[in-house]
């Protein structure tokens, strides 16, 4: 259970009192719900941002009492760089460590893309629902499992401006279900298979079954939309035979080839599914 929404908003979006008094309703909330439902997990709050002053404020006064509970600690980040979310979560993990609280959870709840919420707002609602705004969602979903971040929830699938996922009215599938349900394929596998080399602005993401067959998400997002193209060749360490699933501005996650070479030009916001059969 998560206790509230975005407390640290100023004005009165979410919250209309003092930091202190969301500190006072929290540590009554929190304590009383652990005492009736200790099985169950309780935190909040849904933090907009990463707040630094605001959550050392949060932490410290909880902190004080540990009959508090904080078995999660939320926040939100809408951002236009992968980056910012593995940055925003070290410091996340970093606080909620100082504080005594090292085994909460670090949970983004809610992120999607973002260039700011005024001058670039309508732009950024635009984007998200494009190639490009599908790309972003899958080079964060693979940058993250390099992070401090326990859980990240995309907003969201509503009949919502925010749904790149699926047609506000019609729900057809949009570009951006397709990495959504290319990752679907990873639950499958026995464990996570980490890349040796980095290449700037290639998100990637590498699992292998039970049986050693292998499935890679290779993605190419940067916010520059005239980035030249990048030849990328994967290493397995092996000979095999691959399924190539392409997403971009005009293949919606299709099978573009069989093949046993690995070697890849990507156009920017493109993302592979490389599966081995």
């Amino acid at each position: 259970w998560e206790i509230w929404n975005e407390p640290n908003l100023p004005g009165y979006r979410c919250w209309g009192g003092t930091p202190e008094e969301f500190y006072e309703l929290y540590s009554i909330s929190a304590k009383h719900l652990k005492k009736c439902f200790p099985h169950l997990k309780i935190g909040g709050p849904a933090m907009a941002g990463v707040d630094e002053e605001w959550m050392k404020g949060f932490l410290e006064c909880i902190s004080k009492d540990r009959e508090i509970a904080l078995d999660f600690f939320s926040w939100h980040h809408y951002v236009f760089k992968p980056e910012e979310l593995l940055q925003d979560s070290e410091i996340v993990r970093k606080y909620l460590d100082e504080y005594g609280f090292q085994d909460a959870e670090n949970i983004c709840n809610e992120w999607n893309y973002v260039k700011d919420w005024e001058e670039r707002f309508v732009e950024s609602l635009k984007i998200l629902k494009t190639y490009k705004g599908a790309a972003f969602v899958s080079a964060c979903m693979c940058a993250c499992h390099e992070s401090d971040i326990d859980m990240l929830m995309y907003y969201d699938t509503r009949p919502s401006v925010f749904n790149g996922i699926f047609d506000f009215y019609t729900y057809e599938k949009l570009k951006g279900y397709y990495p959504m349900l290319w990752y679907s394929d990873f639950y499958k596998l026995e464990g996570e298979v980490r890349a040796e080399n980095e290449v700037d602005k290639i998100y990637t993401l590498c699992g292998v079954s039970d049986s050693g067959k292998v499935t890679a998400m290779l993605t190419y997002y940067t916010d520059n939309d005239n980035a030249p193209n990048k030849e990328i060749e994967l290493d397995f360490g092996k000979d095999g035979k691959y399924e190539v699933y392409l997403l971009d501005k005009e293949h919606d996650g299709e099978l573009i080839d069989t093949t046993d070479k690995l070697l890849f030009n990507m156009s920017v916001h493109s993302c592979l599914l490389i599966k081995e059969i």
